[in-house]
C-alpha cells in the first residue's frame, strides 16, 4: 500500500495497513533531526519518519517582500519579525481604515499571477507516491486582524460592518482564485484541499455563532467549494477550541479537521471520537503545550499509544503534533513521538 493509497482509504474510513503520519516543524527543528538522522534533506528526512505526506507550495514571483524601511513584509504588505519561521506583525497597515474606499485604494493588495503555478505542477507530480495537500493556505480572517489590529478588525465587524465585508471579500477573492489555478494547473496530482485559519482561542471559540456565521462562514465556503469542484476531500487547520463549529464545518463540507488541540477547551480527543468517529476524521493531537515539550520520552510514547488506540475503533487518524513542533520541544522527545508512531500505528 502507497502512502497515497493509505491516507485516502484511512480518510474514508476503508481498512488500511496502519494509520498515517505526518510532521510539521519550524526549520530549525527540521535541520536539528537532519543532522540527528543524518539525512541528506528534508525528503529524506521524511523517508526516516515514515511520513505519508507531502505538501508542495507554489514559489511567489511577486514584487520583492519587503517595505519601504526595509523590512520583510508577506504578501499582504504587514511587515513581520520575531525569531523563527512564524512571527508577528510588526504594525497593522489598515489600523486607521474608515471607509470602503480607503479599502480599495490600499496599494499592497497582492495578485493571483504573484505565484508560479506551472513550477508548483512539477512539485506536485513528483510525489505520485504519496499524498499530495495543495490548495491556499486560505488564513482570511487572520490576515484581517492582521492588517487592521485584532481589537479593531471586531469592533468594525459590530461599528462598520461594510468595511470589515471589503476587506474579507478583498483578501478570499484573492485566495479563491489562487486556489481555483492551483487546481487547474495541478489538480489531478492533488489528493487533499488543505486550508487553514484559527477560529478558537484555548478556552472557548474566538467568536459569536453569529458572528461566524456572517463573517466566516459565507468566505469559508467559498474556499471549500474551489475543492469541492475538483473532487477533493476538504481538510482544515484551526487551533485551539473549535468543537462549536464541529457541525458547521461538516455541514460545509469538511472530511478532516486538523489538529486536534487537547488541551483547549472542549477538544478531549476521546470526545471527539465518541461523538464524530466514523464521520469526520482527525489529522494530529500529540500535545505541543505540555507533554512534547515538558514530558519525558516515556510520557510521549504513552500518549502516541493512546491516541491510536482511542481512534482505532473508527480510523480517519492521523499521528501527528497538535501544532508545528518548535524549538523548544527536546530532540529526544520528537525521536520518541515518530519511534512510537512507528510501532504502534499498524491495525
Amino acid at each position: 500500500m502507497t502512502s497515497k493509497e493509505r491516507v485516502l482509504r484511512n480518510y474514508t474510513f476503508q481498512r488500511i495497513d496502519r494509520f498515517t503520519i505526518d510532521f510539521c516543524a519550524e526549520s530549525v527543528v527540521y535541520e536539528r533531526l537532519r543532522n540527528y538522522y543524518g539525512a541528506k534533506d528534508d525528503l529524506e528526512l521524511m523517508e526516516i519518519l515514515h511520513v505519508d505526506f507531502r505538501y508542495p507550495k507554489p514559489r511567489w514571483i511577486g514584487p520583492p517582500l519587503v517595505d519601504e524601511q526595509g523590512r520583510p513584509t508577506d504578501y499582504f504588505g504587514i511587515p513581520r519579525g520575531g525569531v523563527g519561521d512564524f512571527g508577528y506583525a510588526l504594525e497593522h497597515p489598515l489600523a486607521g481604515v474608515r471607509s470602503v474606499a480607503e479599502v480599495e485604494a490600499y496599494p499592497h493588495w497582492p495578485s493571483p499571477d504573484m505565484w508560479d503555478y506551472d513550477q508548483y505542477a512539477e512539485d506536485c507530480a513528483r510525489f505520485e507516491e504519496y499524498a499530495v495537500l495543495g490548495g491556499v493556505w486560505g488564513w482570511f480572517f487572520e490576515a484581517a486582524c492582521e492588517l487592521v489590529g485584532m481589537d479593531r478588525f471586531f469592533l468594525l465587524m459590530y461599528d462598520q460592518p461594510e468595511v470589515a465585508h471589503a476587506i474579507l471579500e478583498r483578501i478570499v477573492s484573492f485566495m479563491e482564485r489562487t486556489s481555483e489555478i492551483m487546481f487547474e494547473k495541478a489538480g489531478k496530482y492533488i489528493d487533499i484541499c488543505f486550508t487553514g485559519d484559527d477560529y478558537g482561542f484555548q478556552t472557548g471559540p474566538m467568536m459569536s455563532p453569529a458572528l461566524f456565521n456572517r463573517f466566516v462562514r459565507p468566505y469559508l465556503q467559498r474556499i471549500y467549494d474551489v475543492g469541492r469542484r475538483h473532487g477533493k476531500l476538504i481538510m482544515h487547520h484551526s487551533c485551539g477550541s473549535v468543537a462549536r463549529w464541529i457541525p458547521t464545518l461538516m455541514e460545509m463540507g469538511l472530511n478532516i479537521l486538523e489538529p486536534i488541540q487537547v488541551r483547549a477547551a472542549g477538544m478531549d480527543p476521546r470526545e471527539l471520537a465518541a461523538k464524530y468517529g466514523g464521520r469526520l476524521c482527525f489529522h494530529g493531537s500529540i500535545d505541543t503545550q505540555q507533554t512534547l515539550p515538558f514530558g519525558t520520552p516515556e510520557d510521549v510514547r504513552r500518549e502516541v499509544k493512546e491516541r491510536v488506540e482511542t481512534f482505532r475503533p473508527y480510523g480517519g487518524f492521523t499521528i501527528a503534533p497538535s501544532q508545528h513542533l518548535m524549538r523548544d520541544i527536546p530532540l529526544e522527545n520528537i525521536v520518541a513521538m515518530y519511534e512510537a508512531a512507528w510501532e504502534y500505528a499498524w491495525l
